[in-house]
């Protein structure tokens, strides 16, 4: 049995300081299916996560495609949940709606505020899901279900998102996790599904690093290079003390960029080295209890071409 691999992209390129073209975005969808992954997913960086979703839907035929995540804060519930339904019915119910908060500096810099997260997570994901079963009030007309399911999966750094994703979602999408965070996962998730009214069992995903190659100084220099940016954002500054890099965590307070990503952080949370290592970690996760890795690569398109040879099937 093939092993499962998903594919999580940033569609930035880096000489141009701009997107993804389609032509490249469909291009690397359909090189990501022709490899056996199992899935390939899209951030919401400057795009409009779910038009480049459906984008890379329509190029294909058995990957399933999704996002991860689309920012709340964009679009109202019924307008996710009508264009979810259409990704969906162009994919033949291969689409997975993620979504998430995003992050302060980039929603304030927007115009927009948020001082309830994980509250306005909770309702949008509700009312989401009820759009996507029919119901709601008539618009022009009458609401109708779906006509292909729609997973909807919760973005989550700490344990509080986790658990609401156990309570009332299909999915869990964290980054920057170790294999030793993925097990402390599983008591988070069981006290979220224990709230769930019997829904099944709850999808962990993981997106993690990947940087391919035998220099694995080169391979740190890279990570931190394309890693660093997070390290402003106070959501990542708060998971790194969570997770027991309190000094790499205060000196991203002190606004250091990459520089805070020590050797110990990046070895914890990325995958480095020969694919044969990469996969040896893999396995660590997965035996920790992680269902699907979401392989991130650094920047960039042929970036993205490497770690899908790496890991064909």
């Amino acid at each position: 049995m093939a092993e499962r691999f998903g594919l999580g992209l940033i569609q930035i390129d880096p000489q141009r300081g701009a997107g993804w073209r389609a032509g490249e975005i469909r291009d690397v969808a359909l090189a990501a299916e022709d490899a056996g992954f199992e899935a390939i997913f899209c951030a919401e960086v400057n795009n409009d996560v779910l038009a480049t979703t459906q984008l890379m839907g329509t190029a294909t035929r058995r990957i399933k495609v999704g996002t991860w995540v689309a920012d709340i804060y964009l679009r109202l519930p019924y307008s996710c949940a009508k264009t979810a339904m259409l990704a969906a019915d162009a994919s033949d119910g291969r689409f997975i709606l993620g979504l998430g908060v995003s992050h302060q500096p980039v929603n304030r810099a927007l115009g927009i505020e948020m001082p309830d997260p994980s509250g306005a997570l909770r309702k949008y994901t509700l009312e989401v899901a009820n759009w996507l079963r029919g119901e709601g009030p008539a618009t022009h007309l009458p609401q109708q279900p779906s006509v292909y399911p729609v997973p909807i999966y919760l973005a989550a750094l700490t344990s509080q998102n986790v658990e609401l994703a156990g309570e009332i979602a299909d999915g869990v999408m964290p980054i920057w996790w170790s294999p030793e965070r993925v097990a402390r996962s599983r008591r988070w998730i069981e006290r979220g599904r224990a709230r769930s009214n019997g829904r099944g069992k709850l999808e962990l995903t993981l997106g993690i690093p990947t940087y391919i190659g035998d220099d694995i100084g080169a391979l740190r220099a890279a990570a931190r290079a394309n890693l660093g940016i997070f390290t402003a954002l106070p959501f990542f500054q708060r998971l790194m003390r969570a997770s027991g890099f309190a000094e790499e965590a205060g000196r991203a307070e002190q606004g250091v960029g990459g520089d805070a990503l020590s050797d110990r952080l990046l070895d914890a949370i990325c995958l480095l080295g020969p694919a044969t290592r990469c996969r040896e970690r893999i396995a660590q996760y997965r035996e920790a209890g992680l269902d699907l890795p979401i392989l991130w690569p650094g920047l960039g398109v042929d970036t993205a071409r490497d770690v899908i040879a790496a890991f064909r099937q």
